[in-house]
């Protein structure tokens, strides 16, 4: 009888356990105890000084750099014994194309009856084009917004499109998200319509154009040309008036790029066929050569022209490598399946996280969450110190949330809603690839802005590395938790903000496994 009621209640606590509802004074798991113990502070610094190393450049997207990044983070999941999650071995490969966008070199001419609008090319910033093009008398359309409602009865074949650019920096996170959603949409309609020409007008901004970084079918579909100009007098055009202009060709170069993956297979025979994802991304803007505006601080006067991006985003991917290697000495394992992996080109777009979630490792269905860190190392936040703290974006969007609460409140991290920042951040970071298919995803944040954000000064040195341990460790409990627990993290039906998200997830449920 002793034994069965000794069973009975070490079955009681082993559930218990796996949905994470022990209490604060209850003993952990010794091997899961045994892989707190393994995050070590001296680790973190170690691969942190080498991937915000100078020798790397910035880990540009595509860069040298960036591939010497990558083959150090697989030597890291191979050294802890992880599975190859990739195509290559550890890497996810992905054929692209990195396109220069020229300059313009002749003004754009606007024809009103017989008078003329000459804005010079000095003006006019080349924001996308596939190919030369000559534009002779094209007839104008002028749209209040980028809102494909407005495009409803409209013939824009062979028409150059007029819009004024939108205004984020005003929106908040939701109304942030619809806005991009409709600007989407108007893209869409307008490259399909076969507009000669889409032109955002700008204000007193600087405007240049980027080199743009595209999967090779996006590259080899084409795109309506479109330019950024810094006229208001275009927004005032009628329906009477032609535009004339010549744009360049771009400059195309093939590249391949690398997602790193490696899997800790689960324990169980069932819940190992599901996963969780732990991610970051392990790019940055590169040196002044490279950064244009994503630079948000110009080095001046400074001999140094490298944006390490130690904190942004060196201090997840260190992290990821961190709590693979502690997690991948336990035994048994986690029940489920854990997929460890870094991002190629978030600096560019998310593009590695939207590649993944267009080719997981794990189906799409099987994928029960996913933790991506960003920013977790520097502690000194604009707005004030942040020591023991950490915040989640879309913080009541999902119960993914409460295994990283509960876990802070195991290891001496508050993870806390910060109200600025929770949802205005949650489509800015990769767990959006994988939002937008229905995977209940979220981004750890320690500082979501600090002084040197994508300035040169984003070094290694000061990054505090206790504390990053102490982040990791909560990191790491949340993520066996998830591991662990017969039930999957689920969208939180109450917040309307999630709808959409919900959506997505029904949907790849009825897809194939």
């Amino acid at each position: 009888m002793q034994k069965l009621v000794f069973l009975a209640l070490l079955s009681s606590f082993s559930l218990n356990f796996a949905h994470s509802e022990t209490s604060a004074a209850a003993p952990l798991p010794a091997n899961v105890q045994y892989a707190l113990n393994a995050v070590s502070a001296d680790e973190l610094k170690g691969d942190l000084s080498f991937l915000a190393s100078d020798v790397l450049q910035g880990r540009f997207t595509p860069s040298p750099g960036l591939d010497v990044a990558a083959e150090f983070i697989a030597s890291k999941f191979r050294a802890a014994g992880l599975e190859p999650g990739g195509d290559h071995g550890y890497f996810q490969t992905a054929e692209m194309v990195d396109r220069r966008l020229p300059a313009m070199t002749a003004d754009l001419t606007v024809y009103l009856g017989d008078r003329t609008l000459v804005v010079p090319a000095s003006d006019i910033a080349i924001k996308s084009c596939s190919q030369a093009a000559h534009l002779d008398h094209v007839p104008v359309v002028v749209l209040s917004a980028k809102d494909s409602e407005l495009l409803k009865g409209l013939d824009l074949k062979g028409k150059a499109v007029i819009t004024p650019d939108s205004a984020w920096d005003t929106l908040s996170g939701e109304a942030r998200r619809a806005g991009y959603s409709k600007m989407r949409a108007f893209n869409q309609r307008v490259v399909s319509s076969g507009a000669a020409v889409a032109i955002t007008i700008v204000a007193n901004k600087q405007i240049a154009g980027q080199p743009r970084l595209l999967f090779a079918d996006e590259a080899a579909a084409g795109n309506v040309p479109l330019l950024a100009v810094r006229s208001q007098d275009l927004a005032k055009l009628t329906e009477a008036a032609t535009l004339g202009a010549d744009i360049p060709p771009p400059t195309d170069n093939k590249v391949t790029v690398k997602n790193v993956i490696g899997i800790l297979r689960g324990s169980d025979p069932l819940l190992s066929k599901t996963a969780v994802l732990l991610t970051a991304h392990y790019d940055h803007i590169g040196t002044v050569e490279t950064a244009g505006q994503m630079s948000m601080h110009a080095p001046g006067n400074s001999p140094d022209r490298i944006y390490n991006g130690a904190n942004d985003d060196g201090s997840g991917t260190v992290s990821v490598i961190e709590v693979a290697r502690a997690l991948a000495k336990i035994q048994p394992r986690p029940k489920r399946s854990i997929v460890f992996m870094t991002f190629f080109g978030e600096e560019r777009g998310e593009l590695g996280s939207q590649f993944y979630a267009k080719h997981p490792v794990f189906p799409i269905a099987k994928t029960v969450a996913d933790v991506n860190l960003e920013q977790v190392g520097r502690t000194d936040s604009t707005v004030g110190l942040q020591l023991n703290n950490a915040s989640v974006t879309g913080f009541d969007y999902s119960d993914v949330t409460g295994f990283l609460v509960r876990a802070g409140e195991r290891v001496g991290i508050k993870v806390y809603r910060d109200p600025e920042a929770s949802d205005a951040y949650f489509t800015r970071s990769d767990n959006d690839a994988l939002a937008e298919q229905g995977v209940p995803a979220h981004s750890m944040c320690v500082a979501f802005d600090f002084p040197d954000y994508h300035g040169v000064g984003d070094e290694w040195q000061k990054v505090n590395y206790e504390n990053m341990a102490k982040v990791d460790r909560m990191v790491l409990l949340a993520l066996a938790n998830i591991a662990n627990s017969e039930k999957t993290p689920e969208w939180n039906a109450n917040n309307p903000k999630t709808e959409h998200f919900r959506a997505a997830r029904a949907a790849s449920m009825k897809g194939p496994d």
